[in-house]
């Protein structure tokens, strides 16, 4: 759904020679997450991280879960650094976010990695623009996680 809604958005920054910007967004150690509390608090967590993300973006702004623990924000009229300082943003409120375990007696912290991209309207398509965010946000995991990366 959302890779449908980005090919539209591409469409249409291509049409209009219009900006936009998308962050693929990724979960910190998801898997130690699943193998260490189980996969009903995995679910629990990508469930909190996406409301955390549906409710701290800007209309109109598009959210979307990309895949496993992976996170799609389509940013429509917007350039890399207002994708950045989103992004920004949602690394904090995430970071602040406590996801109960346990029967709520136990609170685990979470963590995003993101990377953000701007439309290079002639030269990108929405796959290439996908595949330079998934790198840049690759980027981030390996600078440490708990960041984000703007690709060139």
């Amino acid at each position: 759904m959302i890779v449908k809604k980005l090919q539209d958005e591409v469409l249409r920054a291509e049409r209009y020679n219009s900006l936009l910007s998308i962050s693929v967004v990724d979960v910190d150690h998801f898997k130690i997450v699943n193998d260490t509390y189980g996969h009903p608090v995995g679910d629990e967590v990508l469930r909190q991280v996406a409301n955390q993300l549906q409710d701290h973006i800007r209309h109109p702004d598009l959210a979307g879960r990309y895949g496993g623990e992976e996170f799609l924000i389509l940013l429509p009229s917007s350039n890399a650094n207002a994708a950045a300082e989103q992004a920004a943003r949602l690394c904090k409120q995430i970071r602040e976010m406590a996801v109960h375990v346990n029967q709520h007696q136990q609170t685990i912290g979470i963590t995003i990695s993101i990377g953000i991209t701007q439309f290079k309207n002639g030269v990108d398509t929405w796959d290439t623009l996908l595949n330079r965010a998934d790198n840049a946000m690759y980027e981030a995991k390996n600078n440490g996680r708990d960041r984000w990366v703007i690709a060139d």
